[in-house]
C-alpha cells in the first residue's frame, strides 16, 4: 500500500467526471444518514429503558450491535471491492434494514429486541461505508470539499435531533422506531441516487491468488496507527452514546433541551467541516485526531462533573473535536493513503475495528460502570481519550517522516 496519496484508475475518474449534480447526490446522502441518527443516538436508549431493559442489558444490545457492524462491514465491503459494484450492494442491505425495523416494532423481551436488532444492524452496518466510499472516490475524481458536503448531514442530525426531542416529549417513544423507519426508507432513496462508480471486478484468478485488500492494509503499520488511534478515541463516547440521555432525564433535563444538548456539538462540528480544507492542509491526518481526542479529555471529565445545563451545553460543544476533528483526519488519511482499488476495505476497516470493535467491547463495561457509578463512568472514558491522544501523536509523527523520506 502507498503512503502517498493514490491515483484513481482512469474508468472511476471519467465516470465521476459525466456525472451530473454530484455534490448534490453526496449532499443528500449525508442528509438521510446522519438526519436519521439524529433519532438513534440520543433516543434508541430511551425507547430501549422504555421496554423495561435494566442499564447492563441496554449495555448489552448496543454492544451487539456494534459488534455485528464489526463483523458484516469488513465482508461485505471485501465484496464490493472485489465485485466492482458498491452501489448495488448498499441499496440491498439498505432496505434489508427497513424490514429489520419492521420486526423490532413488534418485539418485546430482551432476548427477543436483541434478535431483531441484530438482523438489523447487520443490514444497516455496510450501507454508511460502502456508501461512504462512492462519495469519497468521487469527491477524489472531482476534487470536490469533504468537509462542506459531510457538513449537510450535520445540519440534518441538528434539525431531526431538536424536531424529535420536541416530539417525544408529548409522544410515546414506540415513536422513536418509527421515525428510524421513515428515515432508513429516506437512506434508501439517497443510496439509490448515489454515483453507480464500478471498478472492473476481479478475476477468478485473481481472487484465488491475491492476497485480500484487508490484509494488505492490516499489515501496514500506519493503518493500524490510524486505527489504534480511531479505537480508543471512539470506544470513549461509549457512556454518551448509551446513557446520557438517561442521565440528563434522571436530572431533571427533558427531552427538548436533550436535544439542544446534541445539537449543540453537532453545530460545532459543522463548522469545522465548513472550514475544513486550510484546518486539514495545515495540521494534517495525525494532528487532527490527536486534537479530536485532547477535546475527549476534557469533554468527558465535565459531563462527569456537572449536570447543570449551561455547563453541559459548553462540554458538548467539543463535540466537534472529539468526533468532528477525529472523523476528520481518519477521513482525509483514508483519502490520501489507501489505494481506490482498496478504498470500500479501507473505509470498512476504519468503520469496524477505528470505530466499532473497541466501541463494542467498551459498550458492555459502559452499562456496568454507568450502573454502579452514574455520572461517574464518564470518567474512565477519559482515560481513553487520553490513550488515543498518544496514538495519534504517534501517527502524526510516522506520517510525517514518510512524507520527508517520500520523493517529491
Amino acid at each position: 500500500m502507498s503512503n502517498r496519496m493514490t491515483d484513481m484508475p482512469e474508468a472511476l475518474v471519467r465516470e465521476a467526471n459525466a456525472l451530473s449534480w454530484p455534490s448534490v447526490r453526496i449532499s443528500f446522502y449525508y442528509i438521510a444518514m446522519f438526519g436519521t441518527v439524529g433519532v438513534f443516538a440520543p433516543f434508541l436508549p430511551i425507547w430501549l429503558k422504555d421496554r423495561s431493559l435494566s442499564a447492563e442489558e441496554i449495555g448489552i444490545v448496543m454492544s451487539a450491535i456494534a459488534w455485528t457492524r464489526v463483523m458484516v462491514n469488513p465482508l461485505a465491503a471485501h465484496v464490493a471491492d472485489v465485485t466492482g459494484r458498491r452501489r448495488r450492494l448498499a441499496l440491498m442491505t439498505a432496505a434489508g434494514a427497513c424490514v429489520g425495523l419492521g420486526f423490532v416494532t413488534q418485539s418485546y423481551g430482551f432476548f427477543a429486541i436483541l434478535a431483531a436488532l441484530i438482523f438489523t444492524a447487520a443490514c444497516q452496518g455496510p450501507v454508511l461505508p460502502v456508501g461512504e466510499n462512492l462519495c469519497l472516490l468521487t469527491i477524489r475524481a472531482r476534487n470536490l470539499s469533504y468537509g462542506r458536503l459531510r457538513a449537510w448531514g450535520s445540519v440534518a442530525f441538528i434539525a431531526v435531533v431538536t424536531g424529535a426531542g420536541y416530539w417525544l416529549e408529548t409522544a410515546p417513544s414506540d415513536h422513536v422506531i418509527y421515525m428510524l423507519i421513515g428515515g432508513w426508507l429516506l437512506i434508501l432513496f439517497s443510496v439509490a441516487w448515489l454515483p453507480d462508480l464500478r471498478s472492473p471486478p476481479r478475476g477468478k484468478k485473481e481472487r484465488r491468488f491475491q492476497a485480500a485488500p484487508a490484509w494488505a492494509l492490516l499489515r501496514n503499520k500506519t493503518f493500524i496507527l490510524l486505527l489504534a488511534a480511531a479505537a480508543a478515541n471512539m470506544s470513549s463516547h461509549a457512556v454518551l452514546n448509551a446513557f446520557s440521555s438517561i442521565h440528563w432525564i434522571g436530572a431533571g433535563i427533558s427531552e427538548s433541551s436533550i436535544g439542544y444538548l446534541w445539537s449543540i456539538g453537532v453545530l460545532a462540528e459543522i463548522i469545522l467541516f465548513w472550514m475544513a480544507a486550510p484546518i486539514v492542509a495545515h495540521l494534517g491526518p495525525g494532528w487532527l485526531m490527536a486534537l479530536g481526542a485532547a477535546g475527549g479529555v476534557i469533554r468527558w471529565v465535565g459531563l462527569g462533573w456537572t449536570t447543570d445545563f449551561y455547563a453541559l451545553l459548553f462540554f458538548q460543544t467539543l463535540h466537534g473535536l472529539t468526533f468532528g476533528a477525529a472523523h476528520l483526519g481518519a477521513m482525509t488519511y483514508l483519502q490520501r493513503h489507501v489505494p481506490a482499488e482498496s478504498s470500500a476495505t479501507g473505509q470498512a476497516l476504519y468503520s469496524a475495528l477505528g470505530m466499532g470493535a473497541a466501541l463494542a467491547l467498551m459498550q458492555p463495561i459502559a452499562g456496568w460502570l454507568y450502573a454502579k457509578n452514574g455520572g461517574g463512568a464518564f470518567y474512565a472514558m477519559a482515560i481513553l481519550a487520553a490513550v488515543g491522544f498518544l496514538f495519534a501523536v504517534l501517527l502524526a509523527f510516522r506520517l510525517r517522516k514518510i512524507d520527508q523520506n517520500s520523493p517529491s
